[in-house]
């Protein structure tokens, strides 16, 4: 299986005049710390994965360094570097000109997914589409988050919540279960889902006309029928007729205004509702410094003066749109109007002939005027309701369709999903013993899916080891039948809760012996000799300054080397 390697990653802070740079060895690499615990062993690690667009969680005293950090890193003969400075990153291939992107989202996660093959879309909250997510989606199960992920697993980052229930299609695509045919499918899906909407608006609009007209002519019992009306309209001869069809195409018109007035006037309420709302972001902004974090999804935004200029773009062209509406909406009343005009002429002239043709019927009064609005109407709503039987016919087919998607999509996945299942349920176990988990259930954790009860499962010392346990077990899994590229495991620091001896020993020996021989293990933890047996395979990094990972006399070779890479500027057509 191919893999990605970490090759080289260089830190340098400006603000502090100080920087360090790590070359990495292609299997392990041990960052280590003698007597002190808290010397920048996590902030390494993190730096690695802040450079590919996930979101570590740094601490305060970190963020206030605005560091800039660039990663070095391989799939096969392929040499690739990205760099990141707050919420710029910087990407260059082989050695081509640096790309540079203002956001995670959109083309650097797809250009990261495509390096990596990483195949997986997930739906946009609230709309009806799938995307390639950001890159910690790919690099989820291969970093062991210090503080969180010994407790939760899938949580070494943060600001994963700009996808509703996105752990239901991730775990499944990392070890196997689905594969890119699976999120082939789901697209498709979503492309059904797309049209239904557009066929519902239609009937949605279908309706209103239907009620439009139920508006103007209530039904009136009578027992003129069609052919009785038919008499009358060739006694009345041409006059009569005239008269009829002008009122039914009045009808029809005045329908049809009178839906696409209510269609204006729901878009002239949204874009009436996003201008307030643009106005309201721009004064806040006013008001703040610096940044500003999305409540939804968690994105960090630049509040420099040219975010805040886009935020008048994007209020100026908000105004243009509802100007643009109002002046619609007013030309409809206009039509409106003149065909209600019309109508009332057309009614006055068939009031003359009321006289003629009143009758009493059933305690009812039956003028003709009566006769003419309700088969009028008749054949206006039998258009209509014609129309929308044929969008309903359209929204069952396409609702079909989208079930027998869903089904192909469940049906490819079976096969894959016993074999991945199986598999786990042999190794899962196995590691747990070789550990000494023995209080954990294993037996109760049928599947990779099932990560939470991993969590609930032992003692403090115990569950620890039984979530390196479970990463483990997942790893392998993805080295077996995942579709991605194998990515360096990281482990921020495997001796949770002070472990016994003879319980780091195994640990050691585990991650030692049973992870993939092609790949890259990083280590982070105090220094040990029980970590002997990784040293003499792998490189050592002592991280042995007390208040800084960074040092000063690194700082005029990193900037020299790395520095212009952050003055890179997108080309301007």
């Amino acid at each position: 299986m191919r893999s990605l390697k970490f090759k080289r990653l260089k830190i340098l802070s400006d603000k502090e005049e100080k920087a360090i740079q790590f070359k990495f060895s292609k299997r392990f690499n041990l960052i280590l710390a003698k007597g002190k615990n808290s010397v920048g062993k996590s902030t390494t690690v993190k730096n690695i994965f802040w450079c590919l667009g996930c979101e570590p969680r740094f601490d305060e005293k970190w963020d206030s360094l605005d560091c800039k950090a660039l990663l070095e890193f391989t799939v096969g003969d392929m040499s690739y570097w990205a760099a990141r400075h707050g919420n710029r990153l910087f990407f260059s291939e082989n050695g081509k000109k640096y790309q540079v992107f203002s956001s995670v989202t959109g083309d650097f996660s797809e250009k990261i997914a495509k390096i990596v093959n990483f195949n997986a879309l997930l739906p946009k909250r609230d709309e009806e589409i799938v995307i390639t997510p950001p890159p910690a989606y790919y690099f989820l199960p291969f970093y062991i988050d210090q503080k969180h992920s010994w407790s939760n697993a899938w949580d070494s980052f943060d600001r994963l919540g700009q996808f509703a229930n996105w752990i239901k299609e991730i775990i499944p695509y990392h070890v196997g279960i689905t594969q890119n045919k699976y999120f082939t499918l789901t697209e498709e899906i979503y492309k059904k889902k797309q049209k239904q909407s557009l066929v519902r608006s239609e009937i949605e609009r279908i309706d209103n006309a239907i009620s439009v007209v139920n508006e103007f002519v209530p039904d009136v019992e009578t027992t003129v029928s069609v052919e009785e009306f038919d008499e009358i309209r060739d006694e009345l001869k041409e006059d009569v007729l005239i008269l009829h069809e002008e009122q039914e195409t009045l009808f029809e018109n005045l329908a049809s205004l009178r839906a696409e007035k209510a269609y204006i006037q729901s878009q002239l309420d949204i874009a009436t509702k996003a201008l307030t709302e643009l106005h309201n972001d721009y004064e806040y902004s006013l008001q703040v410094e610096e940044e500003l974090v999305c409540p939804t999804c968690g994105t960090i935004h630049d509040n420099s003066l040219v975010n805040r200029f886009s935020l008048l773009e994007d209020k100026d062209q908000t105004e243009q749109v509802v100007a643009r509406l109002e002046k619609d909406l007013n030309k409809i009343n206009k039509s409106v109007s003149e065909k209600e005009i019309e109508l009332n002429i057309a009614r006055e002239k068939i009031q003359t002939l009321n006289e003629k043709y009143y009758r009493e019927e059933k305690q009812t009064s039956i003028t003709l005027q009566n006769i003419l609005d309700g088969v009028a109407a008749h054949s206006v709503k039998h258009r209509v309701k014609g129309h929308r039987r044929k969008k309903a016919a359209d929204l069952y087919d396409l609702e079909e369709e989208e079930k027998s998607i869903e089904k192909d999509r469940k049906e490819l996945t079976k096969e894959n999903r016993k074999i991945v299942i199986e598999k786990f349920q042999e190794i899962y176990p196995t590691y747990t013993a070789k550990l000494g988990a023995f209080g954990v259930n294993s037996s109760a954790i049928k599947s990779p899916e099932n990560h939470r009860k991993v969590a609930k499962s032992g003692g403090a010392a115990e569950g620890s080891r039984a979530m390196l346990a479970y990463y483990l077990s997942v790893y392998n899994l993805i080295y077996l039948y995942g579709e991605e590229l194998l990515s360096p495991f990281v482990i921020d620091t495997p001796n949770q809760h002070e472990q016994a001896a003879k319980h780091y020993e195994s640990i050691v020996a585990l991650i030692r012996d049973y992870t993939p021989k092609n790949s890259q293990i990083f280590l982070c933890g105090m220094d040990s000799e029980k970590l002997d047996p990784l040293k003499q395979e792998g490189l050592v990094f002592n991280l042995e300054k007390e208040h800084s990972l960074l040092d000063k006399d690194q700082y005029k070779e990193i900037r020299r080397d790395i520095g212009w890479v952050f003055e890179t500027i997108d080309d301007l057509d």
